[in-house]
């Protein structure tokens, strides 16, 4: 990709006979999808324009500008709705965006150790998990601030206090 993009909504399946999408947005409200002012559908990087979007259940609906039959809507199915990083609005005091987390590095709070990289973070209706890689060993680290003491985003840095035995798990 030529330019720094964030993903903002994985888009599902069409919905009804219209061209909606059903949608994952990733945290973001109707309102904020329909604010920024360039989507961008991957893959393909083709422009897109978000007509209207609302919530439905835990997903979000979707309706793009010259989408209007479920046949071209399929043609997004599993898309990513991305906008370019300087897009993106800062994240609220004290909490930071996920995504933001990929490539830091993560150290041991009582050691100095490195423990390995965020290669991913999961999400599965409890904390954040940060998939953190030291080659092929895996560490799923809760991304809470009693395990993650500090976080420092311009030096791409964790430091981590993780329980007794944890890393045995």
């Amino acid at each position: 990709m030529a330019q720094d993009w964030v993903v903002v909504a994985n888009l599902v399946r069409p919905r009804g006979i219209r061209g909606e999408v059903v949608a994952e947005a990733a945290n973001w409200t109707a309102g904020q999808l329909l604010s920024f002012p360039r989507l961008v559908v991957f893959p393909g990087e083709r422009a897109i324009a978000l007509e209207h979007a609302f919530p439905h259940q835990d997903r979000m609906v979707l309706k793009f500008a010259g989408i209007d039959s479920v046949e071209q809507a399929e043609g997004l199915r599993e898309g990513r709705l991305c906008i370019p990083r300087e897009d993106r609005p800062p994240a609220p005091e004290g909490e930071v965006y996920y995504n933001d987390l990929i490539g830091c590095r993560v150290f041991d709070y009582k050691t100095g150790r490195e423990l390995g990289t965020v290669a991913d973070y999961l999400e599965y209706g409890g904390p954040v998990l940060l998939q953190t890689m030291a080659g092929t060993r895996e560490l799923l680290i809760p991304f809470v601030p009693a395990i993650c003491r500090e976080t420092d985003l311009e030096g791409k840095r964790i430091v981590a206090d993780l329980p007794e035995g944890f890393e045995a798990l």
